[in-house]
């Protein structure tokens, strides 16, 4: 995937590999929203640090098992944030992402073992990374009653939120084709057609989760006088998404 304006494009191009429907509107919004704030993650400079840091081998395992943290805890606070959802239809697809979440958690760490095999861990590290995999399953996973009504989420914050999950998940997208390269790069070749699949795997589902909520945004901004506040408030989370990676890049000593 190109890390540049053509963001949007990108996107749109992998969420046809999805089988997506036609969305118009929210196409348009993506594309004004990129032309207006570049995501800081589409530019040269993101890709550049990234794949210089993951010449590193050690940095690279530590990054794999930090993936594996992360999306643990995102399956976890994706599930719990379902259950704010007051919209059952929003909360069931939402569901269906945590538990996608959870099991990349898992593949980290099976791609891990496949690009340094044999890696030596002590037990209390093997242990830690055991327990930070959630597991959840369709029949084995957290309640899915939902919190008291003074607690929910009603659509307009609903949507709100969801459009944080997006452009995270458009970004994990971007990343995802930057982790690609580093596996291959370091992984004997033995293991190169495994790490494939499960990176085909990994891919196909950030294009699956930018759907589900493209769809969203579709029917939402679709009904009454959404659009004009819908383009508004996407480009407001995005302004907000950039700043916080732009902190993200300074702790790392990158400027943009």
């Amino acid at each position: 995937m190109a890390r540049s304006s053509n963001l949007a494009s990108n996107v749109l191009g992998e969420l046809k590999h999805v089988q997506a429907r036609q969305y118009p509107l929210y196409n348009a919004i993506l594309k004004h929203a990129f032309d207006t704030h570049q995501p800081v993650f589409a530019k040269s400079i993101f890709a550049k640090r990234y794949a210089e840091l993951s010449d590193d081998g050690e940095w690279f395992a530590n990054q794999l098992v930090a993936n594996s943290c992360l999306e643990g805890y995102g399956a976890q606070q994706i599930w719990n944030f379902s259950n704010k959802l007051d919209n059952d239809e929003y909360a069931r697809r939402v569901r269906q992402h945590a538990l996608d979440e959870s099991r990349h958690s898992t593949m980290f760490i099976s791609m891990l073992n496949l690009v340094y095999p044999g890696l030596d861990l002590d037990h209390d590290t093997l242990s830690k990374i055991d327990d930070m995999q959630p597991k959840f399953t369709p029949t084995q996973h957290p309640d899915i009653a939902k919190v008291p009504e003074e607690e929910r989420l009603f659509e307009l914050e609903s949507i709100n939120e969801l459009v944080q999950v997006h452009i995270t998940e458009i970004r994990a997208l971007v990343l995802q084709y930057m982790v690609r390269d580093a596996l291959l790069k370091h992984a004997p070749e033995e293991s190169h057609a495994r790490l494939k699949k499960f990176s085909d795997s990994l891919i196909r589902d950030e294009a699956k989760h930018i759907n589900y909520s493209a769809e969203i945004f579709e029917d939402y901004a679709s009904r009454g006088n959404n659009k004009d506040f819908f383009y508004q408030m996407f480009e407001d989370r995005l302004c907000d998404f950039n700043e916080l990676t732009k902190i993200e890049l300074e702790r790392e000593d990158i400027e943009l």
